[in-house]
């Protein structure tokens, strides 16, 4: 039998069918789903060993997903939807990743539509610490009758750890102020590090300072 035959024979007919059962698989694999916008947090993961971000990096993702409706309700309800920056093959300095809608966790059968952005710009840079003098800061007047005898931190040196370019720039550390207004005694108190608003930490713990005050000669 000619198979050119058969495919061209009352084609018109065998066109229209076609475009009717194309058009109710449209219809009944799309019934009932809708589409939702929402925020979802975006997470790093897989930070290189011995580096870590630096800068601002968007803390959340805008999203636009299409599913049925139930697994919608779902996620409306609470359950969660996460965006996920893989930083395995990043680099010191500046990467710039892009996101697809691979790199978003979202219950099975709901689809990502839209993400906003679709483009980071991630910096890195090398871990280091630095072993630094602490000194402690007073503020205010004891008592009338007393005065600051000494004030000292326990202990004497501290390990600070961040972002090389940032540790680069401590040569000390200081503690935030202690106010000994209206002291009447000497106290050990819990020190509180002045970071100066940067990415860095202090390894030790346990940090305190001594306030020593003496009587003052009438």
């Amino acid at each position: 039998m000619d198979t050119r035959r058969i495919f061209l024979e009352n084609w018109p007919i065998k066109l229209a069918s076609f475009i009717i059962a194309v058009t109710l698989w449209f219809y009944v694999t799309s019934k009932g789903k809708t589409e939702m916008s929402l925020t979802a947090p975006l997470e790093l993961r897989n930070i290189p060993q011995g580096m870590v971000v630096v800068g601002d990096v968007p803390a959340s993702i805008e999203l636009r997903l299409q599913g049925q409706e139930r697994a919608l309700r779902d996620i409306a309800a609470g359950k969660k939807v996460v965006g996920s920056v893989d930083l395995g093959r990043g680099k010191a300095g500046g990467n710039i990743i892009h996101l697809s809608p691979d790199d978003i966790r979202k219950p099975s059968g709901v689809i990502v539509t839209h993400l906003n952005p679709f483009e980071l710009s991630v910096k890195l840079d090398r871990l280091e610490r630095k072993n630094l003098r602490l000194r402690p800061v007073v503020t205010g007047r004891p008592a009338p009758g007393y005065r600051v005898r000494s004030a000292s931190v326990k202990p004497l040196r501290v390990t600070l750890e961040g972002p090389a370019g940032v540790i680069a720039s401590f040569t000390a550390l200081r503690t935030l102020p202690v106010d000994v207004s209206g002291m009447r005694e000497s106290a050990n108190l819990e020190a509180r590090i002045d970071f100066q608003g940067m990415p860095v930490k202090v390894l030790e713990q346990d940090i305190s300072i001594t306030i020593t005050l003496q009587k003052e000669r009438p």
